[in-house]
């Protein structure tokens, strides 16, 4: 099938009329539409907790494509059939958060065209890591999942190759390289190191054919490289169509470049004040700089972690900004090698494990090959890393997670959305320092503006590189004029930008919340900051307007 072909087909099969079905269809339909997702994104599934999937890669045919949009979009039509008049709330947010989702993969298969131009679509479904990480089954059960990958892992990579158009931009090929290249390293070392010896010597083989089928394909991208493009802009019609198919929201560009001048100039005069309160004497820039020198050593980084795991989860008690629902806790701990690709994150368990499973709140050493000036800089300021832990932790990602996890709606335990998921985590970030975590000191009110600035600046090079011919290396120059970011880091922000607009969720996310806290409370005068909090947390991820729309707001979003 042509893509002239599919994209007719998603645009034109829910065009016949049919009359309204009944909410009684909802629940089964929710549960096929559901398995069709799973079996569509098995990697998905399986960091679910749905293991029936493991080992599993994706049908990326011609016939499997089209067999996934057909699917996609069958399900799209039977939902939309559903009369939404006589859904209640609850069954009426079901639906739209599975609408919602059915609308970004056809987007992204479809208009975006991912698997015939962009490789590192392809990665996604290569969760290895997922055998490693926990040991939510007997290490022979993971052994055998990871063979059944590796074996399929050759022919998979092969069909990438067969369905990549070239030429393919620069900053997407060299970054489909380091991840292959990242895949091989892991199969080869980690893997066999954990898993080795876990099923009788089957697995060594299939490492092996692992390893070569990355080789092989890291060679093809490398030949790539030198008809490399810089033709990534989305331009202005697909940006915004992007906002509305992937998160539900419209907005127009004007709105969204207003949106985030005002952050970054409230965020900038901040920062300001802050350095000024330090220092009236000195630049900005150098205050940011010398404040930044206060950081942990190498070897205190984790206990620093610990420390304020422990503070933040007490704030948040004593000042009541969030129900806590359960008494599971993020366990700090060293990030494992294979795992190393940011500073600070949180990796928790799918809510659908069967087996109490631990939620890790992972701190990234600095490689003991480096000098030990470098090492100590790598380490993130103390300042900095608070908020770090706001954003992953207390009540950022983790307290989002358990509140997700206690949902008894089947499809918001299932989906997450960006906007909503990393909305949040950068909304807790500013809420918690306004609420007097860590206390009001200028040092860390740079800390948690740093991280502001940095999402903005994304925000803005998110718009300027799709719509309006921003380029890489003004990309760079922003992040370290308005960002404080170092060059290295500066590099790595501009080029994600070329392949991840959406990294504007931070802020935008964070923006629309504000405002539905702003609108909510004016509608329940004398309710208290933690119970819009967990009136926002009772939606799970689900996309923005949907939980707007379901927490009775009906003003503009932003």
């Amino acid at each position: 099938m042509t893509r002239f072909a599919l994209i007719v087909l998603v645009a034109c099969s829910c065009g016949s009329p049919k009359s309204p079905r009944s909410p009684a269809r909802l629940a089964e339909l929710s549960t096929s539409v559901l398995a069709d997702l799973d079996r569509l994104a098995p990697a998905d599934a399986v960091s679910l907790g749905h293991h029936q999937y493991d080992g599993r890669l994706p049908d990326l045919s011609a016939a499997g494509l089209a067999e996934e949009i057909a699917t996609l979009d069958r399900d799209r039509g039977e939902l939309e059939q559903i009369d939404a008049s006589r859904l209640t709330a609850a069954q009426l947010e079901d639906r739209d958060t599975l609408v919602q989702e059915l609308r970004r993969r056809l987007f992204e298969d479809v208009v975006l065209d991912r698997y015939h131009t962009n490789p590192m679509a392809y990665a996604d479904a290569i969760n290895l890591d997922a055998y490693i990480s926990r040991d939510y089954a007997p290490a022979a059960a993971r052994a055998a999942a990871v063979i059944a990958m590796c074996r399929a892992i050759p022919a998979y990579l092969a069909q990438a190759r067969a369905n990549l158009k070239t030429p393919i931009p620069l900053p997407w090929v060299e970054t489909a390289l380091k991840q292959t290249t990242g895949f091989a390293e892991f199969a080869d070392k980690d893997i066999r190191q954990q898993l080795g010896t876990a099923n009788h010597g089957d697995i060594g083989p299939a490492l092996d054919a692992c390893k070569q089928a990355f080789h092989d394909h890291g060679q093809w991208l490398e030949k790539q490289l030198a008809t490399g493009t810089k033709d990534f802009a989305l331009g202005t019609d697909r940006f915004l169509r992007m906002l509305s198919e992937e998160q539900g929201i419209s907005l127009d560009l004007e709105t969204l470049q207003r949106a985030v001048d005002e952050d970054l100039a409230r965020n900038t005069a901040a920062i300001t004040e802050a350095a000024h309160a330090i220092d009236p004497s000195q630049p900005v820039a150098d205050v940011v700089a010398a404040a930044a020198r206060d950081r942990p050593t190498p070897d205190q980084v984790l206990e620093v972690a610990r420390q304020q795991t422990d503070e933040l989860r007490k704030f948040i008690i004593d000042h009541k900004l969030v129900t806590i629902p359960s008494d599971d806790v993020a366990t700090v701990r060293e990030t494992p090698v294979f795992k190393r690709w940011n500073q600070a994150f949180l990796d928790g368990p799918g809510p659908f494990e069967r087996k109490q499973l631990t939620s890790f709140y992972y701190i990234s050493p600095p490689d003991p090959s480096w000098s030990i000036e470098v090492q100590h800089e790598y380490v993130s300021p103390r300042a900095d890393l608070l908020f770090t832990t706001a954003h992953e932790v207390y009540p950022g990602h983790f307290i989002h997670g358990l509140h997700v996890r206690k949902n008894p709606s089947a499809v918001l335990r299932s989906l997450w959305f960006f906007a909503t998921g990393e909305g949040w985590a950068h909304y807790a970030e500013e809420m918690m320092y306004d609420e007097g975590a860590g206390g009001r000191t200028p040092q860390n009110h740079i800390g948690q503006l740093k991280e502001a600035l940095l999402r903005d600046v994304r925000f803005l090079v998110a718009i300027g590189e799709h719509t309006n011919g921003m380029t890489v290396d003004q990309a760079v120059v922003l992040f370290r004029e308005r960002a404080f970011v170092d060059p290295g880091n500066a590099g790595q922000q501009a080029v994600r930008g070329t392949f991840d607009p959406m990294y504007l969720s931070y802020t935008l996310g964070k923006l629309i919340i504000r405002k539905l806290r702003v609108d909510w409370m004016a509608e329940h005068p004398g309710a208290t900051l933690g119970e819009f909090h967990d009136a926002f947390l009772s939606h799970g991820a689900a996309p923005l307007p949907v939980i707007r729309r379901a927490m009775g707001i009906t003003t503009p979003i932003l």
